[in-house]
């Protein structure tokens, strides 16, 4: 009987109806000037008995246990990502056996050159931050529109929050800056982009050769500006933070670039060019430890 009590008192419904009762029961009690406690007692405990008879149909036999649960303190890492952060490219390239999987949460960042990743449709756009005459030196003057109104280049980085980010930006500083304010300025967005996104992945791509006929910029002050990022990615000591050689990727044996990589002008791209770059970074990330990290 004592375990059909606690059943009825952890049953809301039951609980509701034993309430009636007693209600019913003290109200006949208290009503008779002459009923001393104890009287009252047993006209309280004969009530709920006559609820629980009623009731007895409906209840299972019970069997009161006592459970121990032993729990141990353990520390879980979340790591934050986006619904934009896995996005099917419409061109798909590279032979690394992980090729799929980095193409799909690859994010790119930059200049005109890096635009023509999504113009060529190897990112989507909600993976492209990239704009016509981006450069560290003018960074702040750009906005990017990624549905949401107009952000900074971080700002947008920030709203798509990608795992894996690739960078490239430089081919309008040439001309107009110095390595020393360029590699101040990158590394500033980086060291944002971390504080925004600890768990995000960077890869620092060189600035690509342009051909040999193009007179625009010099491709040994390329190669400067290079040396410099590859520098300052090694003093930043960022392990989810890469140098990437994309120059060496798509230059021929004179250091210029291929002419069958140019669209036409001698410096920007076309799409072979933009094939071989993703398949040699593919292959790239496989010997770093960037797929353990976007698989956490």
């Amino acid at each position: 009987m004592k375990s059909k009590y606690i059943y009825i008192l952890k049953n809301p419904l039951m609980t509701v109806m034993l309430f009636i009762t007693g209600i019913m029961c003290f109200s006949l009690t208290s009503s008779s000037k002459s009923s001393n406690d104890i009287t009252v007692r047993k006209e309280f405990i004969t009530a709920v008995n006559t609820a629980s008879s009623a009731l007895e149909k409906s209840i299972p036999d019970i069997i009161i246990t006592t459970t121990v649960t032993t729990t141990s303190t353990t520390t879980t890492t979340t790591v934050t990502t986006s619904k934009f952060e896995v996005c099917v490219p419409t061109v798909s390239c590279g032979s690394s056996p992980n090729s799929s999987f980095y193409h799909e949460r690859l994010a790119i960042a930059g200049d005109s050159l890096a635009l023509g990743f999504n113009v060529y449709g190897f990112i989507p756009d909600i993976h492209s931050i990239s704009g016509e005459s981006v450069s560290m030196w003018n960074l702040d003057y750009f906005t990017f529109d990624m549905g949401q109104g107009e952000m900074s280049m971080i700002d947008a980085i920030d709203y798509v929050h990608p795992r894996l980010l690739y960078i490239s930006v430089g081919m309008n500083d040439v001309n107009l800056n110095y390595p020393e304010p360029y590699i101040k300025r990158y590394r500033e967005v980086i060291d944002e982009i971390i504080i925004r996104m600890p768990y995000v992945n960077i890869v620092v791509a060189a600035i690509t050769p342009v051909c040999s006929y193009c007179d625009i910029v010099r491709n040994d002050i390329i190669r400067e500006y290079n040396s410099a990022l590859e520098q300052m990615v090694k003093d930043m000591d960022y392990e989810q933070v890469v140098f990437f050689d994309a120059y060496s990727v798509v230059c021929d044996k004179n250091l210029d670039l291929r002419e069958d990589y140019t669209s036409g002008d001698g410096m920007h791209l076309y799409i072979p060019c933009y094939t071989d770059i993703l398949t040699a970074l593919f292959d790239f990330l496989d010997t770093t430890d960037f797929k353990e990290r976007l698989d956490r």
